[in-house]
């Protein structure tokens, strides 16, 4: 189950070679894998499980959520049939008409006393927990008002006047209940939007409510923060949403609202394609990773507004390569479905609220599909920004790096491997929150995705640190387990270097607590690191653990050691069928290693990972602080050259002995830059 583009147009695409008519293959291509399942036309969505720890339904579940497992099925399919139907309103799909089915399944699921009804309200409130109030029926109620607006000819208009009415009460009863405080508020304005937009009377200063504090979660750059987080909702749920509203109701009734969702949406755009790497792939990050591609679709949806800035050349290519970056791979399907993980299925990004049709939200993308055939994001040839625009210039560290202030983000696009990395921050959560996972790295890379925390004290892309006892001269007893930082402070990009704080198992207060200063810089394969241990009870053993290298099973992973000729800093080297990951230790690390895991890479079952150690155990002792190494990464098999592999020419320190504990650090690189790591000031410019 895989999907292949069958004659590329290399001329107006290319990059990936996809037109208008794969995009619609592509539509017809994943309904296929849907409704071989679907074993008669009276039939609900109901998709097969392979997994039932984690997502939803579960046997001790309240009943309603037995009707919202159907009502994804339902809802999230019809994002990808309704810009089908409305390019081909005859659509079939396994002998099935679309437009039969979906008009037919949505009367019958707003209907009560149908065998296919999803139920209200009155029939859900009674089951809820304490203080439970928002369902999952209002999201899958806000996808249902896109999909009949995208083909409202082919369906919503055919409809009598009685079944309209019937279908408005239904959706009228959940747009005006009650909703999350975050990015969900846009699902009740697109219900509410809907329904105005179509005759039905609405609470308008809900509606007003609702918008203000959607705007009110502006966070700069483009970026809103998503009631507690930054991540790919942010992108894909509040620009998408926020251009529909504006189309069907903000324009004409809240004008002021829908200029600022309009400026916002421009502001990402001119910042957001960085964020892609050089095929165009979207980079394992946040917990909406089970959505995929559905990064992508802001861009499409920039198109949406009146004054859109976003280019379209590009925004085709971006999301035609991460479309591509997922149907292309038979792992990412579960009998025919897009399976709960990234690639293939993979636990810890899920979450209570999945479901087997969660991961349909992919069609979020698929929003480009209602731009006409000559709309400039169907006619313009595809363009690859930042990675055509450098050609043949000399860009310091070989990489192109964007800073966004407002969600903390700062994306590195490495120009010789074609690899973006992600520096994020503005994080915190509980220790046993499992989006823990995928929200506190110290970077995010789009070749090596992020690996699961296994909590045993060596973790990709972090600091573990596992103290031997109770410390001294405290009264409350230090954790026993290995910690990840929990929070992740935003410390700003100074003189191209960027600063940040990470502490270990924070609750209240920074008070006694464990840290670790932050501060990088890109190079031309990777990134270099100068973190500042700050960690006041001993003994501990802190660890950092390099990207994970997947192992597909009947393969290995090859080994190299060398060392600096210059700094005699050790690199330690694996390689296998994803490329190559590179660990070079300058100073700090006592020990590194090579350690295989099982079950934590979302791409292979087996992984290999490099980690380096740090080990004290004396209070108080003037030992060295300051951990200096380069992690590196490529997607080919090729020999690193020295300047490559050891961009780091010279290191100095301020401290006779060395040690940094105190001043700046100089870093002389081989391709002639002087950097200099200095934390001075840096607890007043820390942000969350």
């Amino acid at each position: 189950m895989k999907y292949c583009v069958k004659e590329p147009d290399t001329m107006k695409s290319p990059y990936t070679g996809m037109t208008r008519k794969d995009w619609i293959d592509v539509s017809y291509f994943f309904l296929e894998g849907i409704f071989r399942h679907v074993k008669d036309i009276h039939d609900p969505i109901v998709v097969p499980r392979h997994e039932t720890r984690v997502s939803y339904p579960q046997p001790d579940g309240p009943k309603w959520r037995v009707a919202s497992e159907r009502f994804e099925g339902l809802a999230r399919s019809f994002l990808i049939a309704a810009p089908l139907l409305c390019n081909e309103p005859e659509a079939e799909v396994c002998g099935y008409s679309m437009k039969k089915y979906y008009k037919d399944q949505i009367l019958l699921s707003v209907t009560p006393g149908t065998p296919n009804y999803l139920l209200g309200p009155e029939e859900i409130f009674p089951e809820a927990l304490p203080g439970e109030k928002a369902f999952q029926h209002t999201c899958e109620c806000a996808s249902l008002v896109i999909g009949l607006s995208m083909c409202r000819e082919v369906i919503w208009q055919t409809y009598t006047k009685e079944e309209k009415d019937a279908i408005a009460r239904y959706l009228s009863a959940f747009g005006h209940s009650f909703t999350s405080h975050h990015n969900w508020r846009l699902f009740n304005m697109l219900i509410l939007a809907f329904l105005d937009r179509e005759g039905y009377a609405i609470d308008q200063d809900m509606m007003r409510d609702h918008a203000q504090a959607i705007v009110s979660y502006y966070a700069g750059d483009g970026w809103y923060r998503d009631g507690h987080s930054f991540d790919y909702y942010c992108p894909w749920a509040f620009h998408v949403y926020g251009p529909l509203w504006n189309q069907w109701y903000g324009y004409e009734k809240e004008p002021w609202l829908a200029g600022k969702i309009e400026e916002y949406s421009n502001k990402l755009v001119s910042s957001f394609p960085s964020m892609f790497d050089r095929e165009g792939h979207v980079t394992m990050w946040g917990r909406s990773g089970i959505y995929r591609s559905a990064a992508s679709a802001p861009l499409a949806a920039n198109f949406l507004l009146k004054n859109p800035t976003a280019n379209p050349g590009l925004a085709r290519r971006i999301a035609s390569g991460a479309l591509l970056q997922f149907v292309t791979r038979e792992e990412c399907f579960y009998e025919g479905v897009p399976c709960l993980g990234f690639y293939g299925p993979f636990e810890p990004l899920l979450q209570s609220y999945s479901c087997a049709a969660s991961p349909f939200w992919i069609a979020n993308s698929f929003v480009c599909l209602t731009l006409p055939a000559d709309h400039p994001f169907w006619t313009a040839a595809e363009e690859n920004g930042v990675w055509e625009e450098t050609s043949g210039e000399t860009v310091p560290g070989e990489t192109v790096t964007t800073v966004s202030d407002g969600p903390g983000i700062v994306t590195d696009n490495h120009l010789k491997s074609g690899i973006t990395e992600l520096r994020t921050a503005k994080v915190l959560m509980k220790q046993d929150n499992n989006n823990l996972n995928g929200y506190s790295r110290l970077s995010f890379n789009s070749q090596f995705p992020w690996e699961a925390f296994d909590y045993k004290g060596q973790e990709a892309m972090q600091y573990s640190l596992r103290y031997d006892a109770q410390g001294a001269g405290r009264k409350d007893p230090l954790p026993a387990e290995p910690q990840i930082p929990n929070i992740l402070l935003y410390g700003g990009v100074r003189d191209g270097i960027l600063y940040r704080k990470e502490y270990f198992d924070f609750s209240f207060t920074f008070q006694d607590k464990a840290s670790v200063d932050l501060a990088d810089f890109p190079v031309a394969y990777g990134l270099i690191r100068a973190d500042k241990s700050r960690i006041p009870d001993r003994p501990y053993t802190l660890t950092l653990g390099s990207y994970g290298l997947p192992v597909p099973e009947g393969s290995k992973a090859e080994e190299e050691e060398r060392i600096c000729p210059e700094t005699g800093a050790l690199a330690r080297i694996l390689k296998g069928e994803y490329g190559q990951i590179a660990m070079v230790f300058y100073a700090g690390f006592d020990k590194s290693c090579v350690v295989s895991r099982k079950g934590s890479n979302p791409a292979e079952g087996e992984s290999r990972m490099i980690v380096g150690t740090s080990r004290r155990e004396r209070y108080y002792s003037y030992e060295p602080y300051v951990m200096i190494t380069a992690i590196l990464t490529r997607k080919d098999s090729g020999e690193w050259t020295d300047e490559e592999l050891f961009p780091i020419k010279r290191l100095s320190f301020t401290d006779p002995q060395g040690c940094g504990g105190y001043g700046p650090v100089i870093l002389e690189m081989k391709d002639g830059r002087t950097m200099i790591v200095d934390y001075e000031g840096l607890e007043g410019k820390l942000s969350l």
